[in-house]
């Protein structure tokens, strides 16, 4: 197994959710598309450095490629996964970001349950156009 070099400088510390839980604690245990979904969601709604819509984009992209799918892979629910998501969820101030995150996971270990991705995909819409309307409202203020 090969060594992989310890986080430094140059790299930038990954957003670590006040639970102790990080991206990769859910997304490694996830299939390709749902656990990229739940990637683009957690980096583009916690983005600091711009609005994240691009993410949320890219989230509703995989949501739908993953909906798509003749065949999905079932994933093994891991005892880690469920423990992960519980912390998470108890301490989120924003509950529609865990509620997403839960969604995505459920979907993809209650063997394509379409409706918890459906689900996820309407509250990141429904995040996409608040955004877009919070960045509409200032236009509007200077007319």
């Amino acid at each position: 197994m090969a060594d992989h070099p310890a986080p430094d400088a140059a790299f930038p510390v990954p957003y670590r959710h006040p639970s102790g839980v990080a991206c990769i604690d859910i997304a490694r245990h996830m299939s390709f598309c749902l656990g990229n979904a739940v990637r683009c969601v957690w980096h583009g709604w916690r983005a600091s450095t711009h609005d994240g819509t691009a993410d949320l984009q890219q989230a509703v992209f995989y949501i739908h490629e993953w909906l798509g799918m003749e065949v999905r892979p079932r994933m093994p629910l891991s005892r880690l996964i469920t423990d992960a998501v519980q912390r998470f969820a108890a301490v989120d101030e924003d509950a529609r970001f865990s509620t997403t995150i839960r969604d995505l996971c459920r979907a993809d270990f209650t063997h394509g349950n379409e409706n918890a991705a459906r689900h996820a995909l309407s509250l990141i819409t429904a995040e996409m156009e608040q955004r877009r309307e919070a960045q509409a409202r200032p236009d509007k203020e200077k007319v």
